[in-house]
């Protein structure tokens, strides 16, 4: 109770020195904040540069990955040809061949597939339980 005493004894002057005093603080405080919004959308807007940038990289990587593949089975087959002298054959078969390796080639550099897990259960295999029945 002597807080609100030595208050009310203070009269309005003391009033208005504590709301300048929260004005002020609070002032800094927005100031404060527009600094760290600001540096914060600089930040995202870098990052989503960055990652627009390393998605190209990736597609640019998989797209060479595959026409590699394309291009070393069809002069693998256009050799073949050459020496063996069967010249259109060669190149079709190996020239799918390379295409099949361009394909696995992305796939592997992309990851593994997400397959769904195996189904575990309690029972030996062989058995099931259908409605209760053991």
């Amino acid at each position: 109770m002597a807080k609100d005493d030595d208050a009310e004894r203070a009269g309005p002057a003391a009033g208005a020195a504590d709301t300048a005093a929260w004005d002020a603080r609070r002032a800094a405080l927005d100031a404060k904040l527009a600094e760290h919004r600001a540096r914060n959308a600089a930040e995202s807007a870098r990052e989503r540069k960055s990652g627009t940038s390393q998605g190209i990289a990736e597609g640019l990587k998989l797209a060479s990955e595959f026409v590699a593949g394309i291009i070393v089975g069809a002069a693998i087959g256009y050799g073949i040809d050459r020496l063996a002298g069967t010249m259109p054959f060669g190149l079709i078969v190996f020239l799918m061949i390379g295409f099949a390796a361009g394909v696995r080639n992305v796939l592997h550099s992309v990851g593994p597939s997400s397959s769904p897990a195996p189904k575990t259960s309690d029972e030996p295999p062989g058995r099931s339980s259908r409605n209760g029945e053991s």
